[in-house]
């Protein structure tokens, strides 16, 4: 009937996996044997069926009897339903032989992308003469029927093994929680060896298995030599249990508990305090890191688990080591869990500089303060710990770094808090190339005012405020004032501003249950800079249609204490000054309030316009040979696809990626992978352990989505993605947890070991720490630089709390190479600033793509743009950047104002490329609502221009010196100019 799943721990039921329509009957059954009486059916036979059943309402579930043909028995009739067992009467119509049971039917109902399971209700499908002739509709039917004849349930089957209940899904009775419990009176909890194959997950009850084993038995266990050995502790509890703690005695090679704690994503320790209700279990997961010289032999220890006010209690442990010495700790096999070690990983946790940037330079300044240099921008630092002057040295084209300087404030940085203060001197460290930090203190009557500052060398600068108060203090206001020159301030987009040309004035509050908004960017393409306004209680809200489940933390400080604080703009003399205020603020003594404002400094590094048109991505699963002969040169694998089957795990199919990843370089192909941490696939191993670490990982939320995830993760999870081709499912990770370290090293080992050369990221829910660690782990190995490019949909909804995706992840850009953006953009409807801003990544200094309905092709190509392919064929436009040899010219974008070609109309842009010969090709674009007849000039010169022939995009034709080039609304032309631009 199906595969056999070993050690299935079911006491009356062999366990294995079956096969049938899952999504009319649910995934799990119990086959009853319904044995000969001769050539007559017979009428009727009672079945039990000791399921076992965890969820809460086990009696408000239908339950549907197939006969061995597959057809449904409607002669059924669920007598008794509890959570241990259930007992039904139905009518074998097709005589002897095996029938299913299947107790959790449920119809998926909404997108297929992300259901939401609803369980079948019991619906009375006998016939009434059926069951009256049978005695099942008079009172006491539990006793009619017990005098029937009987049908054995022997097999319990899933509809797939990561369906199952196998092994510890299977609660034990109350008569045998009872039993286990009178065995051992005094003790307060029981433990229980567990083997790593067996992982108890988010399942609450005790399992049968544990039940009817013997509590406190010595675990008996084997391990290789060099390996990360996981192995499982199980506590049940028979009071609460507050603080369990562990201590490991006796092996003689290190053994940690990672349930307990271990290395967060910053890189600093924590501790996890863990608690357990009376009734309840919990799994301590422990890593025994065998030495690679450890002697094969049997080695003996104990662990000992204790809590609040309860005696600790030993668990013996004994570990055989093999002779064999396994490579890697084990992690080339996910099914030995060794890869939980990853979990502490240190990956990238440094202050070394990443390609392109350059060390911070630092000199001290007459004033007492610091002069700081980093790659295209300067920034003073005033003795008072704040910026005082912002300066961007890259070109108008943001093609370099080394132009003139542009200062982008008015006048220093303040931060007020309504009390004269009296400042100490500044000091400065620097703790590595890559990173410069500073810090001041200033006391005032009644508050003394702590000053940290740092600054990266990608452009990230952050000030850590911190107002404490020496006695019972009251403040009118805590303001922040950052005066940006209005010919900087061009555009802006932020706190509920779409991208667009900068307002005079703007208001704004603090709305976080609604809003992820908290930063906001002012700037044009050559200068910048986002403000970002937090506290110490910042915790990362999730992102994509999740923000809602979990929103930003309003910051005590910034917001006051009546949560009415917010940010005004005002325009005057030539300043844009945004203004933060808290409102009053009452702290007592000793009480502090932590003032934190960030500041990216854009753009981050000089676009590379040349990579752009030669780096040619095609966005499919295809063999390499497809890829290669498209034209393509560069390849995103997506998940659901067979060599990235399953969500944000792609070494669970190492083996086939890397040998097509082989086949593709071998052709001239990169290949990059999707792979995130925003969810992650029911398929990892570890998800189980993850599971039992509460929402330290998996983002807590309302439960539902699809049936595995309400069968296996309980009613406090989000759920994720799921792709009905492969069968995969994934729950929702929090927004910083260990996994990001987990992440950070499987990122490496995709590098070091599968050979992949990039990474495709979607809808990022990490910070720029870890993205800065992916970056470095891409580059420590291979070698060619690592391609990453990052998409979006566009967060500017209500599910997403109304943030702008360039926004959102402006700190992420520096160390990405591409950008598209993406879903639900509107390329029609929008203005050039909303391009620039929004969408084309120049700004931030990379470029992008388009993907909503293939973008719009004329207006995207004066921002560099082109559509993904093979959804919108892109070839003709391959082929004429290549004939019009756009690759080897030198391009210079609308945005720069040069004034050297012009459309004599000013809603038509134009971006020129021109050759080392001095030829000059030009993409112009209309945003105008007519047509429009433009006059090409260069220099102030009528010049000719001719339009090759694209598919697609336009047909071939010459346009006359001083005649017109009619251009639709909407649409554009690339065009190579006459004599008039030779040397």
């Amino acid at each position: 009937m199906g595969e056999h799943i070993a050690g299935h721990g079911h006491p009356e039921l062999e366990c294995g996996v079956g096969d049938w329509d899952s999504e009319v009957y649910g995934n799990h059954r119990i086959l009853v044997r319904v044995p000969g009486t001769g050539p007559e059916p017979r009428p009727i036979v009672a079945a039990e069926l000791p399921w076992r059943r965890q969820d809460p309402e086990p009696e408000d579930v239908d339950v549907v009897v197939l006969a061995p043909s597959g057809r449904r028995i409607r002669d059924t009739v669920a007598v008794e339903v509890t959570a241990a067992r259930g007992r039904i009467a139905f009518a074998p119509v097709e005589g002897p032989g095996t029938y299913a049971v299947h107790y959790l039917p449920y119809a998926h109902t909404g997108k297929p992308y992300y259901p939401q399971a609803a369980y079948r209700r019991p619906t009375g499908t006998a016939d009434p003469q059926w069951v009256h002739d049978h005695g099942l509709d008079r009172p006491g039917p539990a006793d009619v029927w017990a005098a029937l004849p009987r049908a054995e349930a022997f097999r319990y089957e899933a509809a797939s093994a990561v369906d199952s209940f196998a092994p510890l899904g299977f609660a034990a009775t109350r008569e045998e929680r009872e039993s286990v419990e009178l065995a051992f009176p005094d003790a307060e909890f029981l433990l229980f060896g567990e083997d790593r194959a067996h992982p108890l997950g988010r399942y609450r009850q005790l399992p049968a298995r544990w039940a009817l084993g013997v509590p406190f038995a010595a675990f008996e266990a084997t391990a290789d030599r060099g390996e990360c050995y996981a192995f499982q502790v199980g506590v049940a509890a028979r009071q609460d249990l507050a603080d369990v703690r562990v201590e490991v005695r006796g092996l003689p090679f290190p053994v940690r508990c990672v349930s307990r704690g271990g290395t967060d994503a910053r890189g600093r320790p924590f501790e996890r305090r863990i608690g357990v209700a009376a009734g309840g279990v919990c799994a301590l997961w422990f890593l025994a890191d065998v030495p690679a010289d450890a002697e094969p032999g049997r080695y003996e220890g104990e662990v000992v688990v204790r809590a609040d006010g309860v005696p600790g209690r030993a668990l013996p442990v004994r570990l055989t080591v093999t002779g064999r010495l396994l490579p890697d700790h084990g992690v080339g096999e996910p099914h030995r869990l060794a890869r939980l070690g990853w979990l502490d990983s240190a990956t990238g946790h440094d202050d070394e500089l990443v390609p392109p940037f350059t060390p911070v330079t630092r000199e001290a300044t007459a004033d007492g303060g610091q002069r700081l240099g980093i790659l295209g921008r300067v920034v003073q630092i005033g003795p008072d710990g704040l910026p005082h002057r912002l300066v961007s040295t890259f070109t108008p084209a943001v093609t370099a770094a080394d132009g003139a300087p542009h200062d982008v404030l008015a006048a220093p940085v303040r931060l007020g808090i309504g009390r004269a203060l009296k400042s100490e001197p500044l000091t400065a460290g620097r703790p590595g190339p890559a990173r410069a930090t500073w810090s001041t203190r200033a006391v005032g009557d009644g508050v003394l005012l702590r000053t940290e500052g740092e600054l990266e060398a990608d452009g990230f600068l952050v000030v850590r405020a911190t107002v404490e108060a020496t006695a019972d203090l009251d403040l009118p206001d805590v303001t922040l004032d950052v005066p940006v020159r209005e010919e900087i301030a061009r555009y802006t987009m932020g706190l509920g501003l779409t991208g667009r040309v900068c307002p005079q004035t703007y208001d704004w509050t603090w709305d976080t249950a609604a809003h992820n908004q908290d930063a906001l960017w002012l700037g044009t393409t050559h200068a910048g800079l986002q403000l970002s306004l937090r506290d110490e209680h910042y915790d990362r809200p999730l992102n994509t249609n999740y923000y809602r489940e979990k929103p930003l933390v309003t910051p005590r400080s910034w917001a006051g204490d009546d949560g009415r604080g917010g940010i005004r703009l005002r325009t005057a003399d030539g300043v844009r000054t945004v203004t933060a205020a808290s409102g009053p603020l009452r702290l007592r003594a000793g009480e502090r309030r932590c003032f934190e404002l960030r500041l990216l400094l854009t753009p981050f590094k000089p676009i590379d316009p040349a990579r752009q048109l030669t780096e040619r991505y095609f966005h499919a699963y295809a063999a390499p040979e497809e890829v290669a002969d498209y034209g393509a040169n560069v390849v995103n694998l997506h998940h659901a696809t067979p060599p990235n089957p399953y969500i944000n795990d792609p070494l669970l199919a190492a083996d086939v990626l890397r040998a097509y990843t082989e086949r593709a370089h071998a052709l001239g192909v990169r290949v990059k992978v999707y792979d995130t941490v925003r969810e992650l696939t029911r398929h990892t191993p570890e998800l189980p352990v993850l599971a039992a670490f509460g929402d330290e990982v998996l983002a807590a939320g309302p439960g539902g989505g699809h049936a595995w995830l309400q069968e296996h993760l309980g009613d406090a999870h989000v759920p994720g993605w799921v792709a009905p081709n492969v069968r995969d499912v994934a729950a929702v990770t929090t927004g910083e947890s260990r996994w990001h370290n987990f992440y950070v090293a499987g990122i490496r080992r995709l590098r070091e070991h599968v050979g992949v050369d990039g990474l495709y990221l979607d809808d990022v829910a990490y910070d720029r720490t870890t993205m800065k660690r992916v970056r470095k782990a891409l580059t420590a190995t291979g070698d060619a630089p690592p391609v990453v490019d990052l998409h979006s949909c566009n967060q500017y909804r209500a599910p997403d709390g109304f943030a702008s995706s360039a926004n959102l992840y402006a700190e992420l850009l520096p160390y990405v190479d591409r950008l598209w953006l993406g879903e639900l953009f509107d390329y029609e409807g929008t203005d050039p600033a909303y391009w620039l801003v929004e969408l084309s990544g120049i700004p931030f200094g990379l470029m992008g793509e388009m993907l909503e309905g293939g973008g719009n092709p004329w207006r995207g190509l004066v921002f560099g743009m082109t559509a993904r392919a093979p959804m919108t064929d892109v070839r003709p436009l391959w082929r004429a950047f290549d004939r019009l040899g756009l690759p080897d010219a030198a391009m210079t974008g609308w945005w720069a104002h040069d004034g050297r070609v012009g459309t004599g109309h000013r809603e038509v842009l134009a971006t020129t490329w021109r050759g080392a010969d001095g030829a000059v090709t030009v993409a112009v674009a209309s945003w105008a609502g007519v047509p429009v007849d433009c006059r090409v000039t260069v220099d102030g010169s009528d010049v000719e221009a001719y339009a090759p022939a694209i598919d697609g995009f336009q047909d071939e034709r010459t346009y006359p010196a001083g005649g017109p080039v009619p251009v639709a609304p909407g649409r554009g032309l690339l065009l190579r100019l006459g004599a008039a631009t030779a040397p």
